[in-house]
This record gives structure tokens, sequence and C-alpha cells, in this order.
């Protein structure tokens, strides 16, 4: 593996501005080496002046960081002392903020040895490059040796020390468990978090007795024993050192004794504690305990609560980095009965600590903490509202807030850019929100000026859009009844009515539009990107309330994006055909005179396609590629890449079901108690590899990305038995995938349950438990799905240079559906049983160059000419591949030979070429002269199986159509005449279709299955034309990857009926699965071309044929529309009536398929 190439993917992004240079030293080395080549020696004194830079830089860097967390670790030690032995008496809030703090700064020291270890590499890398590329400089060895490996980061001696000290920390913690308050060694205890240095002012003895008093709110008596701290000391001169007194008052707070408070409050001049790791003052901590026990009140916290304080307290998220700030709290306000109020104690208290602070403590209100927040932040958080009320009041009064800066003023921003109205959205609080709004009340500003205020702060923007995001509709409304700027743009160009558009969000999108007062939200904003209106983003996520409310609203339903396509063209691409066709009801029809508005520039097909290749309206437009089109050549080749000797294993994370919600990686939560060893609490990535087969390994970083599924990973080997596939999880910035945190191994010999000989089940999807690296413990699951393709061979199988997939027609060509048209329950005519030989052969007489036929496997592997999944002639819902040969025949024959009604014709030397030496059927049984009874007979038992249910006719049947009995694969071959081509729909059922069917969830084996049409096709194929077809992209999958010279076309419904695989869900899916696996082109249901007929170009410049089919096609205006747009086939049920419609402008070739 290329280090360079890998480089970026292993820095840490926050500090990838920070690592060696690797790329420029490279180009001083290979400027060295093009002198070397014309001179007789090379100058690496530019070479090595730079990477002198590089290691300075590198090593001030890591120094850096490294004091930071010793600093950080140091305020631990002088508050706590150098062991945790003496913590049992901490509190609950103040545990959760110690752990916090340790995992954040494990979390740094981490990441640093990760910086320090790839550093190194590169060090060692780019001497060694420079070694191979200059000769005789054998530098690298003395280089390392005497420059790099004394350096701290080279060895990260000092610095596993530290988190090993940290570990140890973590690990007493989780064995730390909460008294209550009543014990007396508690109490003395937890005034002894103050430093060690502090407590030597006070003995053990009076400690106790200090904290009785401070809990007896006893002042006077508390005063007398501070007085008699030590005998060495003078009680006037001299008084008790700051953090030991701070922490008298932190107890004195927790303990709600306002006198003993008072008494402190004189003692101190500041509230500031220096020695507190978080930087937080008593009136930080009072607000966030006070919060965290809240619903927000004195009663019993509501069961949702409760369980949120369990997720945020008791566990750390894995896979993400561990977050030192309290989470927001998602507990909801609750009713003016249980919320905290005015005359609550806790409010009571804060009241009093505010009113008695002295001109210099009362900064101490807007101080702020190690995350730039001040005690309101926290009050809005936890949506505290009588707090916030007091904050502001406070604030307000001792002029450290004006209102007219507003409440999302600059200077109220915290590290992460929220203001407390941020927090207080973000955390659901619509009461805390009115009163953030209405904080101007406070100092009389009338509601127009704050309205304008709070219009021109781009903070209050951000605002909105967090809650339409988070559909909190009470607190948009609030939002907008304030006058906040409904049209403010982020740094993509969107507003809060694109999010609202984005998810779905109908009601906020309603109170957007209506607006307040003078001020509504804009519709025909565009976005940065692509120049998509609100319209644009709710077609392209298939939001067809939002759509119809934009449209109610007027919006522009004609309006082009940046690359020229409309909200409709959109949406039909990406498989919303209801919205497509919602939006074509109220726009003009596309006219088959109208000129094409990208003809001028058609030489840049990609360009105009840039928009449409994004499959949501959120994804990003740089990235690794996953979230594009795969680039594709316009001109099919004829002998792609096939499979001849080893077998090829495709491997997808996730699932292909739309229907479900699973995540390729799932990983369990860590208990806090367990957080000293687990190394989950950081950034990991997944590598997933083979053991016994070849391939490299693929490193997807987690969260993984939700189109992973059709992007599959590709390995290939002699015996697939013996394959073995890895799911490693590692540190995604750890340098190196041998540091494995926890693995899962899947089997391919036994991973999938057996169904019998030659049967594979329909259930593709897969799930192997994760196991810690150290321990063996289940952490986790990963989630996913294989295809396994083998090789296939046969003798008469070649590659014929001569031959092509496809000759480009001069007009559309016009093919026949199952023949001469699929068996309806319309009388207009009488119709030839579908997929008949009879039927195709009358599609031969009309001149048809291909007939189209749909290919199904028996019990004994015998492929025939059937098109439903259950054979209701047999009077139950048989699937085909429970059916013998002789079984599925039988179903059909003629059980009886009728007198003829007068003596045959002769019979001509045609019909004895196609029909060998069988006699001629007699004319009563061809045109179905039956009896009655027997008719009845036949309806009577088909009349309780699904498919005469749900039509009341079956195709091909006695007394509806001129009936004629199945056919095998091979008698088509035969009897056929060789100019007629044949287009082989492979019926293969998918999971969702089995299941619509309810049908048992297995099916012939795949490679089985299409091995036995492939061998049937080059046994009897000769000379004749033959196209592949199928719905299931596996089947397409295989017949590419198994022969090299019969083209494939994949079908697909493009969004008109609910489909379980995400591949066959679109139009735009389609595209891209044909393109990324070079199949010939697809087949459309016709829906999403007519109603947008330039997706037709789409296709095409995709290099994909392009065909469509279903009954819109039997409308002769449908069918040009599409031929105006170059489409180069259609499949029809009426041939003439489309021959006909077409032959006005043109003269079409006619293929029956």
């Amino acid at each position: 593996m290329k280090f360079g190439r890998n480089l970026p993917r292993n820095q840490v992004p926050e500090w990838s501005t920070s690592y060696i240079q690797y790329k420029a030293l490279k180009k001083l080395i290979k400027s060295a080496g093009e002198e070397a080549k014309h001179a007789h020696g090379a100058d690496t004194a530019a070479f090595f002046y730079s990477l002198d830079r590089n290691l300075e830089d590198v090593d001030q860097f890591y120094n850096k960081k490294y004091g930071d967390a010793i600093r950080r670790l140091k305020l631990l030690h002088d508050r706590y002392g150098w062991s945790l032995d003496t913590a049992n008496g901490i509190d609950e809030d103040e545990k959760e903020d110690l752990m916090g703090a340790l995992l954040e700064l494990r979390g740094q020291l981490r990441k640093l040895k990760w910086y320090g270890e790839t550093n190194r590499q590169g060090f060692v890398k780019i001497t060694k490059k420079l070694d191979k590329k200059i000769r005789h400089t054998a530098t690298q060895r003395r280089y390392l040796a005497s420059k790099v490996d004394p350096k701290q980061f080279a060895t990260n001696i000092s610095l596993l020390e530290t988190t090993k000290t940290i570990n140890d920390w973590l690990e007493k913690l989780g064995d730390i468990r909460i008294r209550d308050d009543n014990s007396s060694t508690h109490s003395s205890r937890s005034l002894r978090r103050a430093s060690s240095k502090a407590m030597l002012a006070l003995p053990a003895g009076i400690l106790d007795s200090v904290d009785q008093a401070i809990r007896a709110d006893d002042s006077l008596r508390m005063t007398k024993l501070l007085s008699r701290r030590s005998p060495n000391t003078d009680p006037v001169n001299e008084g008790l050192p700051p953090i030991l007194t701070l922490n008298l008052l932190q107890r004195a707070i927790s303990c709600k004794a306002k006198a003993c408070i008072d008494q402190l409050l004189a003692m101190i001049d500041e509230l500031n504690a220096g020695d507190d790791i978080n930087k937080r003052n008593c009136i930080h901590r009072l607000i966030i305990t006070t919060g965290r026990s809240k619903s927000c009140g004195d009663g019993e916290p509501t069961t949702d609560a409760m369980q949120n304080s369990l997720e945020t307290t008791n566990y750390i998220k894995p896979a993400a980095p561990p977050v030192l700030a309290p989470l927001s709290s998602s507990t909801k306000e609750h009713d003016d009965a249980s919320e905290l109020s005015r005359d609550d104690k806790a409010t009571v208290l804060l009241e009093h600590l505010l009113d008695q602070l002295r001109p210099q403590q009362k900064s101490a209100i807007q101080a702020r903490d190690v995350y730039e927040r001040t005690p309101l932040h926290y009050a809005a958080q936890y949506g505290c509202v009588a707090i916030c009320q007091i904050l502001l009041s406070r604030m307000q009064a001792w002029g450290h807030f004006e209102s007219s800066h507003g409440i999302d003023a600059p200077f109220l921003l915290d590290a992460d850019g929220y203001s407390p109205l941020h927090l207080s959205v973000i955390g659901g609080h619509p009461k805390t929100t009115r009163t953030l709004l209405e904080a101007k009340d406070l100092k009389g500003v009338n509601d127009r000026e704050a309205a304008a205020v709070r219009k021109n702060m781009p903070k209050s923007g951000e605002v909105l859009a967090l809650a339409v995001k988070a559909n909190f509709v009470v607190i948009v409304k609030l939002l907008v009844e304030a006058g906040v700027d409904l049209d403010y743009q982020d740094a993509q160009g969107e507003t809060a009515l694109h999010v609202a558009a984005r998810f779905g969000h109908t009601a906020c999108a309603k109170i957007l539009l209506e607006g307040h007062d003078d001020q509504k939200a804009d519709l025909e904003i565009a976005e940065n990107s692509f120049g998509w209106t609100p319209l644009f983003t709710a077609s392209v996520d298939g939001h067809i309330e939002i759509v119809r409310t934009l449209i109610a609203a007027k919006a522009s339903l004609e309006k082009l994006d940046t690359s020229g396509w409309t909200a409709k063209e959109h949406a039909a691409l990406r498989g919303h055909v209801d919205i497509a066709a919602v939006l074509a009801a109220v726009t003009a029809s596309p006219s088959i005179s109208e000129l094409d508005p990208l003809s001028a520039n058609s030489s840049n097909p990609s360009a105009l396609n840039r928009s449409l290749t994004e499959r949501k309206s959120n994804a990003t437009t740089n990235g690794n590629g996953n979230g594009t089109l795969r680039s594709t050549e316009p001109v099919k080749t004829y002998g792609h890449r096939y499979l001849t000797k080893e077998t090829m294993i495709l491997v997808s994370l996730g699932t292909m079901d739309t229907r479900k919600v699973v995540e390729a990686v799932n990983l369990d939560r860590i208990p806090l108690a367990e957080a000293h060893s687990t190394q989950l609490d950081t950034a990991l990535s997944v590598v997933v590899s083979a053991s016994g087969a070849n391939g490299e390994p693929s490193i997807i970083d987690l969260p993984v990305q939700d189109n992973i599924s059709t992007d599959p990973i590709v390995f290939t080997a002699l015996d697939v038995t013996k394959v073995k596939l890895l799911f490693d999880i590692v540190p995604t910035y750890a340098g190196s995938p041998n540091q494995r945190v926890g693995r899962g191994v899947a089997l391919l010999s036994s991973i999938k349950p057996s169904v019998g000989s030659k049967r594979i089940t329909l259930q593709g999807d897969l799930a192997v438990p994760v196991m810690a690296a150290g321990t063996l413990e289940v952490i986790g699951s990963v989630n996913f799905n294989f295809l396994i393709i083998t090789p296939f061979t046969h003798p008469k199988m070649t590659i014929a240079g001569d031959l092509t997939y496809w000759k480009s027609m001069a007009s559309t060509m016009v093919i026949g559906h199952r023949g001469l048209g699929k068996n309806t329950a319309a009388r207009n005519s009488l119709q030839l049983g579908e997929n008949t030989i009879q039927s195709f052969i009358a599609a031969a007489n009309l001149g048809a160059q291909y007939i189209e036929f749909d290919v199904q496997l028996t019990k004994d592997h015998v492929p025939v000419i059937y098109h439903d999944f259950l054979v209701s002639e047999t009077g139950i819902d048989a699937p085909v591949h429970t059916l013998t040969l002789e079984q599925f025949l039988h179903i059909n024959e003629n059980r009886r030979t009728p007198h003829p009604s007068r003596p045959p014709s002769p019979i001509s030397a045609a019909e004895r070429a196609i029909n060998g030496s069988d006699p001629r059927k007699h004319r009563s049984m061809s045109l179905g002269d039956m009896k009655v009874s027997e008719t009845s007979d036949m309806s009577e038992r088909m009349k309780n199986t699904r498919d005469f249910k749900s039509k009341g006719f079956k195709a091909n049947s006695r007394g509806n159509f001129i009936q004629a009995p199945f056919t095998t694969l091979e008698e088509l071959f035969i009897k056929l005449p060789e100019r007629i081509g044949f287009n082989i729909e492979m019926k293969y059922p998918m999971l969702h279709e089995s299941e619509e069917q309810e049908m048992d969830a297995y099916a012939v084996e795949l490679n089985s299955f299409v091995d036995e049409v492939l061998t049937k096709v080059y046994d009897l194929g000769k000379k004749r034309n033959v196209i592949f077809s199928s719905f299931n992209p596996d089947i397409c999958l295989l017949l590419s990857f198994k022969q090299p010279s019969i083209p494939i076309l994949f079908l697909t419904d493009a969004g008109t009926s609910h489909v379980g695989d995400i591949r066959a869900s679109s139009l735009q899916e389609a595209i891209r699965f044909a393109s990324r696996w070079n199949l010939l082109g697809v087949v459309s249901a016709a829906e999403p071309l007519v109603i947008a007929p330039r997706l037709v170009k789409v296709v095409k410049e995709s290099g994909l044929v392009c065909v469509s089919y279903g009954s819109l096609n039997n409308d002769p205006q449908n069918v040009k529309l599409q031929a105006n747009e170059g489409i180069d086939a259609v499949i029809v049920d009426s041939v003439l009536k489309i021959r006909k419609g077409l032959t006005v402008e043109e003269s079409p070739a006619t293929i029956a398929i």
C-alpha cells in the first residue's frame, strides 16, 4: 500500500495541516534524482532542510498537544491527589463530569498517539525513498537514529504512561458507588475534593465538624471552626485558601444552607475555581445539577427523562469521540404543575445566591467554562424556564446583556457556535424558547424593533433551520412569530424551507409559507450546488405532501436547475412517479415538436447530468465518489471481462432491501463502568477482507454511508468453500489496519442455511457478531450480503470480432410483448395465448426480428416458457420450480381428441417445417371449440388461486384465449426459424416478489439456474441472435460474468411499483447498476419516460441502450414522445397500431419481444 496515497485518510481531520508534508518532500527527491542523472552527484541540501523543518514542526505540534493534556491532568491531580482511593464520596454529578473529562482527555491522547505513529512512519518512508532514488546516500538509518527516534512523538513512551494513569482513574470511577448524603464519612470526603495543599489548612477533625455545621446551616459554628483551623495561623490576618473556601461554598449550596452561603461569599473575592477541570463555577454547577435532576422540578422525573438520563449518563456512544459537554436534554417541558417554578427550592436558592453576590463577584453570571458556555447556556439546554428568567433579569440589571443585541448575539455563542437559543431549540423546549425570545420585554424594547434585530442576526436563521429539521412545530411557530429571518441561507445556500422539504415536515413548511406580518418564506430561493428550490428538494427526496403544499403556494413549476432539468424530471428519474404525475398534471405536457433546451449543450453531457447523479438532496458533491454515477464509455464493446477459472464473490455491507432499516455495522453501547478498557469511543473504520481469496481489503469509515450496499467489494477464489470473510473494526486514524479493536468472521461454506440440493434461500441479508480483540466479548454485529458467481464453460462459447452487441437503428424499433402481446381481459379481438409457439409464429409472420419470452426452471432443471411465478392451472398456487417437466407439460395437455367437424386441409411445407411430423390439431381444438362443461371445469379449478382471483382470468386458458400447449426453451430453438432473434427474460423471483406471491422464500440456486439456460443457448443457438434480460439484478450480474458474447438488458419498474431491492427502485438506480457492470442497457417502465421524455437522453448519455415497456406504450402519442428523444425500442401490446402511428414520420423496424 502506498503511504502517500493513504496518508490523507490516516490523518486526524482537525490536525491535517500539521502532518509531515510527504508529497512536497517526494517532489524534492524527484528533483534531486533528475539532477543526479545529468550531473555527477545530487544536491540533497534542499531536501534535508525541508525534512528538518518538517521534523521540527511535527515535534513542536506533538509537544504542545501533549503539554495541554498534561496541564489538564494536573488539575485533576491537584484536586483529587494522585489516587482516587478517597473519592468514594463524590456525588453523581461530579462523577459524571470527571468521567467525561477523562474520556475526552484519553481520546485526545489516542489521537496524539496515532499522530506520532503516522508521522514517524512518514519519516521512515521518505528517507527510504531517498535512499532508493538517489544512489550511495544511505541516510535512512543514520537520520532516524540521530534525529527522529529521540523525539517524543517517535516513541510515545510518556504518552502511554499518561494513558495508563487515565485508564486507572476510569477503572476506579467505574467501581465507585454513589451513596446518600446521610453519612458523615461521605460528607467529610466530599469536602476533601479541594486540592491537597488547601486540605492542609484544616485538620481532619475540624473538617468533619465544619461539614456538620454546613449541613445544619449553622453559620456561626462554621465561622468559629474555621477561625480555629490551625494553632499556627492568625485567624484575622490570614484567610482561608480560596480553593478551600470555594469548595465549602459548593458544599453549602448542595446542602441549601443559605446562612453559610452568605458567610462564605463574604470570605472570597471571585467564584471562578482555578482547579476545576471544566472551568465551571458554582453557578454553572448548580444549574447543571438542577437540570439533570428535573422534569424541571422537585417531582419525580418522568420515565422518558429517566431513560434519557440513563442513555446519556451511563453509556458511551461507540464509533464517535467522547463528548465532554453535557448532552442536550431530550426531556420535554411539562405542565405548569410539574415544571420548575419560581417558588421551587432550587430556583429560590439560585435567586438567593445571585442576590448575595458582591459587585466583584457578579461577573460569575457570565463566566465561561471550557466549552465557552455561560450558566444561561445550561439553563436553556435543560429547559429550565424559571432559571432562564432569573438569569436574564440579573444579567440585564447588572449590564451584562443588552436585549438590542439579541439572544443569539456573537458574544453569547459557545465554542460550537451555539447560543442559549440554539440549545433550547435543540432540546425541544418551547417555553424556554419563548422566554429567551421575549427577553426584550424586560427592558421595554418594542416588538418591531426586536424583530428587526433578530432578522439581522444570522444565527436566528440557523436556529429556525434546526427547529424545522427536528420538526418542533410549536417552536417553529414561535420563531416565525418572533420575526426570525425566514429566508436565511446557510453555507450551502439552503433556507429553512429547503430543510422542511428534505425531511418531509409538512406542518413546518405550512408555517413558513404562512409567515408572519409582512414576512413569508420565499419559494424560489435556490441553493448553491445545483440551483434547487424547495420544490426540487421535495421532488428529489420523494415527499409528495410537501410538493402539493408548494404547488398550492404557487411555486414555480417550470423552473430549471443549473443543469437545465425540472423538478418533474428529477422526481421521475428517482422513482417518485407519483410526484412526477402530480407535477405533470399542473404543467404543460411535453410537445413532440418542442425544441430541446439542452441541444445547444449536448457536447458536454456530463455537465448536463451533474444534478441528476445525486440520490438525495443533501448528498455531498465531493467525496469518494460513492454518490455519483460511475463514468462509462458511450459505446458498448463486444467481449467484456468474464470468469474463466476463479469464482467471484461480491460482498455488500448493509442491506439491499429498501423496506428495512439496518445499519451495516452496529456496535453496542459501552457502559461507563467499562470505559477504562474500551477503544470504541473514537472514530472507527471497518476493514473488509477475505482469507483464502484474492482481492484488496476495503477500508470503510463508520458510520457507513447509506449507498454502500450498491457498491460491493470484489474477491475471487478457486475454492469458495475455503473462503472466510473478515470484518475488522479498527481505529480510523491509527495508520495501520492491524490495530484491530474487534473482528467478525463469516464462513462462506456454512453462513447460509441449506434448503436442499441446488436450492437457495431468497433471504440474502446476514449478520455475524463482532468479538472484542482483547476480551472476546461480543461488542456488536456486521450486517451484509454476498453473491457467489461461479465460472461457466462451454465448447461453443467464443468471441467473434465481427459481431456487435447492438446495431444502431435509424428509427425506433417496435417490439411485440410476449409475441403478439400479453393476454388481457379485453374482448376487442381474439387473442393468441401469450408465450406460446403459435403466438411467436404469428409475430414472425408479421416480420418480427426478435421474440421475447419468460424462462423459468422446473424441479428437474429444464428451462420452460412461462410468465407467472405460480402455475394456477394446477388448481393451487404451485411455483414452477416445484413441478417436474412432465407435470408442467401435462397440466396444459389436451385431454380429449374430439371428432373433426370436417376433414383437415393439406399440411403446407412451412407448417411441416415448424411442427415436424406431428399431425395438425383438429380445428375444433385450435379454436377452443370444446364443451362448456370443460371450460367450466378449468375455471372451477383455478377460481381459488391468487392469479385468477386478482385478474378474473388466466393467460393462455381455454374459453378466454386461443389456448396452446406449454413449451420449453429447447422446443423454441428447434421449431422457430433461426432468423428470429430471442430476447430471453430470465424469470427469477426476488424476495419481495416471493412475499407478495406468498411463496416459500427459496428457489433454484442462482448459478444452476443461469448455467442451465446458458447451456441450452450455446447448445442450440447456432447463429441466432440472442439477448438476455431480467428484473433480478443478481441474475444480470451472473449472466454478465459467465459469458462474453451475449448482451444483457436490465429490466426495471422505475418506481411504478414498490420493490424490495434498491437497485430496482428507480430509473436512476437502474442506470447506476447497468453502467457499473457494463450491461447493454435498461428496459424501463414507460411512465417516467412519458412524463419526462428527456430522461431518454440521460440513459443514452450514460452509454446505455434505452428501451421502454408498459401499457402507456399502447398509445401512439406516448411512443412518439419517446421516439422524438431517440429511444432505441418500445415494447408494446398493439404492434400494428403503434406501427401505423409511427409510420407517419418514419418507417420503423419491427421486432417482437
